[in-house]
């Protein structure tokens, strides 16, 4: 992994496979190394199945005190962190990353709902301000810090901003360059009653941004969750190359998939036995290159353009909150991105090897016990001659 961007996420519960197999999914896709999982609702006993079972190459660090709340996990390969304090409504990390010269801490809050409730919050954040250390903030605060941070409900008043820009004057922190949606959380109601919000934010010292800065922070609408991830990356991702020919699992739920690979086997050849088996396969090989071109097309742009109309279509229905119009087309991009991303995260499960991602050295002993295994089932044990 050349890049580790770091996350934070109100997933709003993980206690199901295909949420844990879609968070899995979204950390590989966007290089995460390490990362928040917040509102988990799971408890110490499920996290450690969660882990076992989806996370293998991970680390974790949960406690009584954030149990259910916050969940910090990060690649063991490629990062290590270690928990320097923490309380109901946040966590103070030391992160050292994999070929960065720079360690840096990093801050993942989740606030309380309530102003009272999070006056605790900016008590606990003045206490880890570091004015020389790099260091990193992000995650669900729960509050407002612009009067144009909400769209509908009740207008925004002084007293919901007071103690949040107090904060972050007294901290010393500045909001980071952000990209993607403007606001990061929706009650999801119809008509009038619908309220979009900006209370996930990602912010950073002076010294995080002289060492870091191109430090982005980019918000993005997912499908199984009313808040935005928010992905903070400082370096450019680069550009994949040519893509050698790989049949893919996918290819055969396509109705026409069948018939074509059909047609094309029962066509004659005048070459026979192996030979001719092997021109079959090479002639199939390009009929199913054009077929995925054509008709299949590529499910990385399928996915990505289905995403930006989900993007634009949830824009829209903030700009025009009370529209059921634009509501409806918003639950119409949905499915349709729901749709498009389990196609391609199963592109990129066969593609990458996520499967080995997950088991890292694990593999090695099932490689060594699958040889053992085969060694078994060859062996001569007996013979009988006539």
């Amino acid at each position: 992994m050349d890049n580790c961007n770091i996350a934070s996420w109100n997933v709003q519960g993980v206690n199901n496979k295909n949420k844990q197999n879609f968070v899995l999914e979204f950390c590989s896709l966007n290089k995460i190394g390490v990362g928040a999982l917040l509102e988990t609702k799971l408890k110490d006993n499920k996290i450690k199945e969660m882990m076992m079972n989806k996370f293998r190459s991970w680390d974790y660090y949960s406690s009584p005190t954030i149990e259910g709340r916050l969940l910090i996990i990060w690649r063991k390969s490629f990062v290590k962190v270690i928990v320097i304090a923490e309380s109901s409504q946040c966590v103070h990390c030391y992160v050292k990353m994999s070929g960065q010269e720079e360690d840096f801490c990093i801050a993942f809050v989740y606030g309380l709902n309530t102003i009272d409730e999070r006056k605790s919050l900016w008590v606990d954040l003045l206490s880890l301000r570091f004015p020389v250390k790099p260091w990193l903030l992000l995650g669900d605060f729960n509050a407002v810090f612009n009067y144009e941070d909400r769209s509908g409900g009740n207008p925004i008043s002084i007293n919901d901003l007071t103690d949040a820009t107090l904060w972050q004057a007294q901290g010393h922190v500045e909001a980071l360059k952000r990209s993607g949606s403007n606001f990061t959380w929706s009650n999801n109601q119809d008509g009038a009653s619908r309220i979009y919000s900006r209370i996930d934010h990602a912010f950073a010292n002076e010294e995080r941004q002289d060492i870091f800065p191109n430090t982005t922070a980019h918000f993005a609408w997912e499908s199984i969750s009313d808040h935005c991830s928010c992905v903070v990356t400082a370096t450019v991702s680069e550009k994949i190359g040519l893509k050698p020919f790989r049949y893919y699992n996918f290819w055969a739920e396509h109705p026409k998939f069948k018939e074509l690979v059909t047609a094309s086997w029962e066509k004659p050849l005048a070459v026979r036995g192996l030979k001719g088996i092997y021109y079959k396969l090479m002639r199939l090989k390009h009929i199913l290159k054009k077929f995925n071109k054509a008709t299949i097309r590529d499910v990385g742009t399928a996915y990505f353009e289905a995403k930006a109309k989900f993007i634009d279509a949830r824009q829209q229905a903030q700009a025009h909150p009370r529209n059921i119009v634009y509501q409806e087309m918003e639950k119409t991009a949905a499915e349709t991105l729901s749709s498009k991303e389990k196609m391609y995260f199963n592109f990129l499960r066969q593609r990458s090897k996520v499967k080995w991602l997950q088991q890292g050295d694990e593999n090695n002993f099932y490689f060594h016990a699958f040889l053992k295994k085969r060694k078994v089932e060859n062996r001569i044990a007996s013979f009988v001659t006539d």
